[in-house]
């Protein structure tokens, strides 16, 4: 794979060129080089704790589990612990790993882990500056309403509250 970097933020880096295809094919692509990541569920007793957070990128507050980057040199459960704290101000007594999955395979290589976080302790949120968070405490079945009625649109979020329903609850 023959690709250079045309773009480098904060948080990823965006790469082009011409790569070959199993097939032999040669194609152009573009790529985002993003990393780890993680994405957590906090359940406190029957709950979930659940973010309303404003995203930029389409102008709206979604539903979502708490998530972050994975740092250079972190393993990704402590990103998970880190990020928990960070974003809901729960401190896990339990970090259990659920599964991994890219994102969005398709243009992005973002490789995201799945953890249980239960056993919860509150010692308070520290969001980062420019986050807009609101922390939500409610009844699975009522997060599983809004997914159904597509009150929710992450899809971090729903595949890891399914797979939590699916193969881990009970």
């Amino acid at each position: 794979m023959d690709m250079e970097e045309v773009f480098r933020g904060r948080r990823f880096r965006v790469l082009s060129g011409e790569v070959s295809l199993p097939s032999g094919k040669t194609v152009r692509r573009d790529v985002v080089d993003f990393g780890e990541s993680v994405v957590i569920l906090p359940i406190l007793g029957d709950k979930i704790v659940l973010l309303r957070q404003y995203r930029v990128a389409v102008g709206d507050w979604l539903y979502e589990l708490p998530a972050g980057v994975v740092e250079e040199g972190e393993d990704p459960s402590e990103t998970a612990n880190r990020e928990l704290v960070e974003e809901t101000g729960y401190e896990a007594g339990k970090l259990v790993k659920l599964f991994s999955m890219y994102l969005s395979p398709g243009y992005s290589n973002e490789f995201m882990h799945a953890y249980l976080a239960t056993d919860l302790n509150y010692v308070g949120a520290r969001p980062e500056y420019g986050e807009e968070i609101r922390v939500e405490v409610r009844e699975l079945e009522e997060v599983l309403e809004l997914i159904k009625r597509g009150g929710v649109k992450d899809a971090k979020t729903i595949a890891t509250i399914l797979f939590y329903i699916q193969f881990i609850k009970d």
